[in-house]
């Protein structure tokens, strides 16, 4: 684990956890389909329990394939966090894997940079989600976060 893993995980656990520090959680799953629902549901659960508004939940039980949806789908996830209007947002990946190379080219990257810009997300993950993170940073020197996913670090109590 790097160093700015390290930091990236510490910051939005410290935001996750945090008393009367509420967020609204955008799941996103661009990738592999969630193999592990289960623990992906206890994630939501202890989300929601800590007082956050966990929203696009339907990612988790969408299946195309190998994949969380079609490419469709999973592309309208990643372009929908330009319209999103809720403060304070997380937009946290669901799991890793592989996946995301497959959209790099049709993502609008200029409607994402624009968001960033203007009201910037805290777009956190890591594994093959690091593809979507390298897009922002080359195409508008957005920060994102390498940090926890819902089903790697969210389910345990």
């Amino acid at each position: 684990m790097t160093t700015a893993h390290l930091s990236g995980m510490i910051y939005i656990s410290f935001l996750l956890s945090a008393r009367n520090c509420h967020v609204s959680v955008s799941l996103n799953c661009p990738i592999g389909y969630c193999i592990k629902q289960h623990d992906a549901l206890r994630g939501i659960q202890r989300l929601t329990d800590a007082g956050h508004q966990v929203n696009n939940v339907e990612v988790i039980v969408r299946r195309c394939e190998r994949f969380a949806g079609t490419e469709t789908e999973r592309l309208e996830d990643l372009n929908s966090l330009a319209r999103l209007t809720t403060p304070n947002t997380i937009v946290l990946a669901v799991r890793g894997g592989y996946g995301a190379s497959r959209l790099l080219a049709d993502i609008d990257w200029q409607a994402l940079v624009a968001r960033q810009q203007h009201d910037p997300l805290l777009i956190c993950g890591h594994s093959d989600f690091t593809a979507i993170q390298c897009g922002l940073l080359a195409q508008g020197n957005v920060i994102t976060f390498s940090g926890p996913m819902l089903v790697a670090n969210f389910w345990r109590g």
